[in-house]
């Protein structure tokens, strides 16, 4: 388990270190990245705050100042469900701001998460979001 977040963590970082954080907006993303900024009417690079606030123990406000970034899932075969049925995997991935790396994995209710990961219900029904909140 460990394994897969430090891949896609290392992966995540080393290619787009460089990403310039303090842009709020997607103009400094690269092409297959997205930040949930809940600018969506500008563009597929816009995703909406969902639980980033809540889970970074922000506001709203703070959160928008610093929005999570996060790579698109470009290669499924690297997710931790790989040998799993797709259907038990909501999300796998990684995000960042510019303080904090977000490691999330979201699962049927019911799933365990990762050891030592916290967890928070939803936004969609049915499922848990079990997330590692690491200081860059």
């Amino acid at each position: 388990m460990k394994k897969w977040i430090l891949i896609a963590t290392l992966a995540a970082v080393a290619g787009y270190g460089s990403i310039a954080f303090a842009d709020s907006g997607a103009s400094e993303l690269p092409p297959n990245w997205h930040v949930h900024d809940g600018q969506t009417a500008l563009g597929p690079q816009h995703k909406p705050a969902s639980f980033f606030p809540a889970i970074l123990s922000q506001s709203l406000a703070d959160y928008l100042a610093d929005p999570a970034r996060c790579p698109d899932a470009t290669d499924k075969s690297l997710l931790p469900s790989a040998g799993e049925s797709q259907r038990d995997l909501l999300r796998a991935g990684v995000c960042m701001t510019s303080t904090t790396i977000i490691q999330l994995r979201t699962v049927p209710v019911g799933t365990s998460g990762p050891e030592g990961w916290q967890s928070r219900i939803g936004p969609e029904a049915g499922y848990v979001t079990y997330y590692s909140l690491t200081p860059r």
